[in-house]
């Protein structure tokens, strides 16, 4: 999570109130204005604060700050994905030094448009299997980034679930089939579930109105837990998606700490900020100089587990010592 002393240093970071970079950096940057793209999957205010500040915070430390020597076009696809391909040809359009497209539907869009301009991801499931990167340690091209590690971390949301209900027989994971990821995540929870002898059942769902239906043939389908699966989609659904588990009655667990915030749960993710700024050191060399492709892929290093209490009395349910342990965030 970002803490509120960070974003008050990020805001005054992109506002011009820091002056003192290191010399270097300085010299560095001075000499000509960069232009960067930023390409969001969601929508302004959850990615601004999950992702853009930390993102531009983190160039600010490296000496390249927006109004002064750097300029930035963003676009926010709101979780239409379909919108994507548009939005980055708009950004392709300004002729960038570099585009940061976060998440993975953002990285394809751009990556279909250019094999030149540089693009930096940082919150992408699998880059290999998804054809982002040749290998992690030599990404090759013209990309390279942060992974999420959210495919090789879905079977420990999948063993939260059974630690909160023992009982689990029927899993059923509500899934965004736009999203680029979606299928390597979701072979990750089938494995996990069968681990457990559970039911397996997949819902597609990425408006409102069929949000609702996923809940309605969940219910039907008598399943004992919901997986929702990493989609700019439902964090932009986030409320209703909350709201729907707890008529079901039964737990949910989530990708991102925000839910959780907002009522939902549980979550096991990454730390989305921390690689937001370690993408921004990346930006910084290739802003540099360096070549994408030599730069290796980085997995997370912080990862962030969090429950709401109060949504655990409402379900009935007694988290155990073991979770409450582990939990970097408690909301009571």
């Amino acid at each position: 999570m970002i803490s509120r002393r960070e974003i008050i240093s990020d805001i005054a970071l992109l506002g011009g109130v820091a002056t003192a970079w290191p010399t270097a950096a300085r010299a560095q940057t001075s000499e000509r204005i960069f232009r960067i793209g930023i390409l969001h999957a969601g929508v302004r205010e959850d990615n601004d604060k999950s992702t853009g500040i930390p993102f531009l915070s983190g160039l600010a430390e490296l000496g390249y700050v927006e109004k002064r020597n750097l300029i930035v076009e963003t676009r926010y696809a709101e979780g239409r994905l379909e919108r994507l391909p548009q939005l980055a040809a708009e950004i392709l359009a300004s002729r960038p030094d570099l585009v940061f497209a976060p998440a993975a539907p953002a990285t394809a869009a751009v990556k279909a448009l250019t094999t030149t301009i540089p693009i930096v991801f940082c919150f992408v499931n699998e880059p290999v299997v998804l054809g982002f990167a040749r290998s992690l340690a030599r990404p090759g091209g013209n990309l390279t980034g942060m992974s999420n590690f959210s495919v090789e971390i879905a079977g420990k949301r999948v063993e939260l679930l059974k630690e909160l209900a023992p009982t689990l027989n029927r899993l059923c994971a509500w899934r965004n089939p736009d999203a680029v990821n979606d299928a390597v995540e979701l072979h990750e929870v089938e494995m996990a579930a069968a681990r457990f002898g559970a039911q397996f059942l997949v819902i597609a769902a990425r408006t409102p109105a069929e949000y609702d239906a996923a809940a309605a043939a969940t219910r039907a389908w008598g399943a004992d837990a919901i997986y929702v699966n990493s989609n700019p989609a439902a964090v932009v659904n986030r409320k209703q998606i909350i709201g729907l588990a707890a008529a079901l009655k039964i737990p949910a667990v989530y990708f991102n700490t925000t839910f959780v915030e907002d009522g939902g749960l549980i979550c096991y993710a990454a730390n989305f900020p921390d690689l937001a700024r370690r993408a921004a050191a990346y930006a910084g060399k290739i802003l540099r100089g360096a070549k994408p492709g030599d730069l290796p892929v980085e997995q997370p290093t912080k990862f962030e587990l969090a429950i709401n209490l109060k949504t655990a009395k409402a379900l009935g349910l007694t988290i155990p010592q073991s979770i409450l342990l582990r939990a970097d965030e408690v909301i009571e």
